[in-house]
């Protein structure tokens, strides 16, 4: 059991510090608009993640010791949810207060615009209860939990999410788990994952993604020009058009045996197996991956751009990313009762070991063999 709490209603913004070299902090900032913005920073001794209560709990950035391991985002384009219109552009308002290592998409009708639904929800845009949010630690761990009242577009209520982050001490790992509960009085559709971004500077001379599926299972999802290699990230700052590939990753069978996961196996349920995704740079000296049940996100999208900010996203999802009518036909949805809950988890880590970089590959290319 947790011994020791740090609420975030008694904050008074001074730094605390946690055993094994680890440390809590709370910043606060104003947005280009003059909003405040509430910034907690978590240490374990050796991985930092920042969360940002004022967007839906998501992780804004990631460092592993002094390597920044997320985005090469400015914070300028970090903006609370009361200065981003999500309805503007055709449903992509979302894109200007883009800016989280770790964005929830959903819950509700994450997909195509057109149907009358912004294209990643309101998730990341719906603003944690400051009560709720506390950070507990452990001889073994540290957690921040907190609850997301989940308001759509139209200002209506309509999920809430409990959500809770833990990292070991000294671990290179973070476990996120949401519990969603349908709070709307009526059905829904439950739509959700993340979208993660895994590209700090590390990448910029580029490398690859590995993936747990081969290259004729990738569905490309733009009017991009194909590519010979669509696994290649370039390292060219050229203009380089947004491509996206959607497909359905496989099971990664050595993922059981990789040691780091242990600790966090037993909240997994791992009915239909476990799956893994790794963004690596070319000299195979840092990478990102992504770890999750397949029975929580059995879909899976990466995005790719070079532009000032080298975006390379990995996006583990609960459907496919097309519109809502479609997944309906195909049977995909999942609807949630008035009062019904769902549960799920993922795994965002990183690595500057070559050892583990090669092992993790070794098993993801594995799963693709299979094919």
């Amino acid at each position: 059991m947790m011994r020791n709490k740090w609420l975030l209603a008694e904050e008074h913004n001074q730094l605390i510090n946690l055993p094994n070299s680890g440390y809590i902090r709370k910043r606060l900032i104003k947005d280009n608009n003059g909003a405040f913005i509430s910034i907690i920073e978590i240490s374990n001794g050796s991985l930092l993640f920042t969360v940002l209560p004022d967007r839906g709990m998501d992780i804004g950035e990631l460092h592993l010791g002094s390597q920044k391991m997320s985005w090469e985002r400015s914070e300028d384009y970090l903006l609370h949810p009361s200065n981003v219109e999500l309805d503007e552009s055709s449903g992509t308002g979302w894109m200007k207060g883009f800016y989280g290592a770790v964005a929830a998409i959903g819950p509700e009708l994450f997909g195509t615009p057109g149907e009358g639904f912004t294209l990643h929800g309101s998730g990341s845009y719906s603003i944690a209860a400051p009560e709720s949010i506390q950070v507990a630690w452990d001889d073994q761990s540290v957690k921040i939990a907190g609850q997301v009242p989940v308001i759509n577009r139209h200002g209506e209520w309509l999920f809430d999410k409990r959500i809770q982050m833990s990292t070991e001490w000294g671990s290179s790992l973070i476990l996120r788990e949401e519990t969603v509960r349908n709070s709307s009085g009526h059905t829904q559709v439950l739509d959700d994952g993340y979208h993660i971004q895994l590209s700090g500077s590390f990448m910029h001379q580029g490398g690859r993604y590995v993936l747990p599926a081969s290259q004729h299972e990738l569905l490309i999802r733009d009017s991009a020009p194909l590519e010979e290699d669509p696994f290649h990230i370039p390292s060219n700052k050229e203009a380089y058009p947004m491509r996206c590939y959607q497909y359905v990753p496989r099971p990664v069978d050595g993922l059981y045996h990789f040691a780091k996961l242990s600790p966090h196996l037993g909240k997994m349920n791992v009915s239909r197996g476990l799956t893994g995704e790794m963004i690596v740079n070319t000299d195979k000296t840092y990478a990102g991956y992504v770890i999750r049940p397949l029975f929580d996100f059995p879909r899976s999208l990466i995005a790719k751009q070079i532009d000032s900010s080298f975006m390379f996203a990995i996006e583990p999802c609960r459907t496919r990313p097309n519109r809502m009518s479609q997944k309906i036909t195909d049977g995909e949805a999942l609807y949630l009762q008035e009062g019904e809950t769902a549960s799920s988890c993922c795994i965002i880590g990183l690595s500057d070991s070559r050892d583990e970089i090669l092992n993790l590959e070794s098993m993801i290319l594995s799963a693709a063999a299979a094919s």
